[in-house]
């Protein structure tokens, strides 16, 4: 029998979360990331998600350019020392977690729904109503 395990937030889990997010975001939006070619428009944080025992934080992120979101992660990933080196500075915590970036699906799945709903046939069964 394969168990799942189940995702609990706590109260803690989730106050972490949210320093951390403030605190990445405040160092994305200065944009001085040590990359050859830096960002034209500050990378979005939508979300941060932490394990349980608060030693990684999932990093949703988003961008406005015209990149590839495997991209993205790719240069964020490449100067991931010096964002958590910056966000143990602005945090006070007894372990600096580990930033792991992730693409943020839920825009894509947000166009989605919108198409969905504008179809012909939808709209159609909505007048109806």
């Amino acid at each position: 029998m394969i168990l799942k395990k189940r995702i609990e937030k706590s109260s803690r889990s989730f106050k972490v979360s949210e320093l951390i997010r403030k605190a990445i975001s405040s160092v994305l939006i200065k944009n001085e990331l040590p990359l050859e070619k830096p960002f034209n428009f500050p990378v979005n944080v939508i979300r941060v998600e932490m394990n349980n025992d608060l030693k990684i934080a999932y990093i949703y992120v988003t961008s406005h350019e015209s990149i590839e979101a495997n991209q993205l992660l790719e240069r964020l990933d490449s100067c991931k020392y010096y964002l958590s080196k910056e966000v143990a500075k602005l945090i006070s915590l007894k372990f600096s977690p580990k930033l792991v970036f992730r693409n943020d699906e839920s825009v894509n799945y947000i166009n989605k729904l919108e198409k969905i709903l504008n179809n012909e046939k939808v709209s159609k069964d909505i007048k109806k109503l």
